[in-house]
């Protein structure tokens, strides 16, 4: 089980603390903040560790939250001494396959992920569908979510979420279609996403309405649900800027505006898009994500700072140099680095090294 929030990271207090400047800065505008974090195995092992066709989601809930804390509290206990940007949370791990059927549909699962069906043969069928809130699998989050809150509340580890961006949501309802829908239905696809955005509204609300419940008298418990939202735009990185100001946009930027702020993700295949989904209003967060054979973020800084408009762009980097290399031009705008590192004792060398660099650049 869980131990205390403060068990897990050297100070707690100050981890928030510089984590809350970062963000607080980007909504205000202001730049010149460069946030570090190293990725030992440990960080992502749990990914492979846990069995999702081990459990019958009917009757194993209980069994599935305890080994999934299980295993959280083995690989932040792994971490300890390590003094950089990562704060502790729970959270489920169900592959992609959740993200839709909240809607509609079932889930297959394979070990390691999952995904839901595209239930949506014609675009309008979303009109046909059950009342939202009456899938099976929407009762069935909500229950494996209060079962994770339950195990985590008292130790104050806050529980986080993200969500389908509403073109991400009607991709995974409608398949490879909605393609076809922007050029030969606009108008139904304005409304298959004002749908999708109303979905993730609601559904996120039932979620957030659960944290609020159970942590309310902690000190950080609300941590990633109190006015904000974490949405992907996956599917946004196979269509074109124009495109997505034209029938992402709106319907994105609905979503934001219901809880606040903005903390998005995309790919570097559409580097395109940083620019698209930075100038949406209070996005204050995207974790640009570097896919195998495309453009690497660390090697277009310039770029980014130009396109981020002070979002806090989060990047990944092979090794320390090209922190070193880049870190004066990443000054001009806001990041957020992720180094990985072969062992805890690496991840505690190259955060001092960081730490060391950032101080002598004050």
């Amino acid at each position: 089980m869980f131990k205390s929030i403060e068990t897990y990271k050297i100070n707690i207090d100050k981890s928030f603390e510089e984590n809350y400047k970062l963000y607080n800065d980007s909504l205000n505008k202001k730049v010149g903040n460069i946030s570090f974090r190293v990725l030992p195995p440990s960080d992502v092992s749990f990914y492979q560790e846990i069995d999702l066709c081990s459990y019958n989601f009917d009757t194993d809930i209980d069994k599935y939250a305890n080994d999934l804390i299980e295993l959280l509290d083995k690989s932040y206990l792994e971490r300890i001494k390590i003094d950089d940007n990562m704060l502790p949370a729970v959270f489920p791990i169900l592959g992609i396959g959740d993200y839709s059927a909240f809607v509609a549909g079932d889930i297959t699962f394979q070990p390691d992920t999952s995904w839901g069906e595209h239930v949506l043969q014609n675009i309008d069928d979303w009109k046909k569908l059950p009342p939202l809130g009456t899938s099976p699998w929407y009762k069935k989050f909500l229950d494996i979510s209060e079962q994770l809150i339950i195990r985590s509340f008292k130790q104050g580890i806050p529980f986080m979420r993200g969500f389908f961006s509403p073109l991400d949501l009607a991709h995974a309802l409608r398949g490879e279609d909605i393609y076809y829908d922007f050029y030969d239905e606009p108008a139904k696809l304005h409304e298959l996403l004002n749908f999708c955005a109303e979905a993730t509204i609601k559904f996120a609300e039932d979620i957030y309405n659960l944290v609020d419940k159970y942590y309310k008298n902690t000190k950080y418990g609300t941590w990633y649900t109190r006015k904000q939202i974490n949405m992907s735009e996956d599917i946004a990185c196979m269509i074109s800027g124009e495109t997505y100001r034209e029938f992402c946009r709106p319907h994105t930027q609905k979503v934001i505006n219901h809880f606040g702020t903005g903390y998005m993700h995309c790919h570097s295949r559409a580097m395109y898009l940083v620019k698209e989904i930075c100038d949406l209003d209070n996005v204050v967060h995207l974790w640009l994500a570097t896919d195998p054979n495309q453009p690497r973020p660390i090697d277009h800084i310039k770029q980014l700072v130009e396109d981020s408009n002070s979002v806090v762009i989060a990047i990944d980097c092979e090794n320390f140099e090209e922190i070193e290399a880049n870190f004066s031009e990443m000054k001009k705008g806001n990041f957020s680095i992720c180094l990985p590192v072969s062992s805890i004792e690496e991840g505690i060398e190259m955060v001092e090294r960081f730490r060391k660099l950032n101080a002598s650049k004050l």
